[in-house]
């Protein structure tokens, strides 16, 4: 009988602890205006890495001055990735819990579809790439290679 009540007593907490598991998104939905945006951390570490991950990939194509021109396509896909993860973060517009990346995804945006454009021209134009690629020491500071 014991056994039995312990085994209640468990399921319940258990249920209890489960509905409770995404209460900070629907009180959210009640403590944030409408025209807020909020961002989880989740959500911010994933887009942090998708874009290191196409900067770094930049840099690799752009390190031979001589392979460069050759790899244009790759250039240009890396550069779309990195606008379409910026355009993911928020596609709201509104402000949100990140004033960080509120103060310069705008910015950021505008520099990548500025490369694009460089790099579709003919003859194409990588100074631009190269800087994007280099953007995230703006804000995270050099840390090595």
């Amino acid at each position: 009988m014991k056994k039995y009540l312990v085994l209640l007593i468990s399921c319940s907490l258990a249920a209890g602890a489960s509905s409770c598991a995404d209460f900070g998104a629907r009180l959210r939905q009640y403590t944030y205006p409408p025209t807020f945006h909020y961002i989880t951390n989740e959500q911010l570490k994933s887009t942090m890495w998708q874009l290191a991950y196409h900067s770094r990939e930049l840099r690799v194509l752009m390190a031979s001055p001589e392979e460069t021109a050759v790899n244009r396509p790759e250039v240009l896909q890396h550069l779309r990735a990195m606008e379409q993860v910026m355009i993911e973060l928020n596609r709201t517009g509104w402000p949100s819990n990140h004033p960080l990346v509120d103060a310069n995804r705008s910015n950021f945006l505008q520099d990548i579809r500025t490369a694009q454009d460089a790099v579709s021209r003919d003859p194409p134009n990588f100074f631009r790439a190269g800087a994007v690629s280099g953007a995230c020491a703006y804000c995270h500071g050099s840390r090595g290679a």
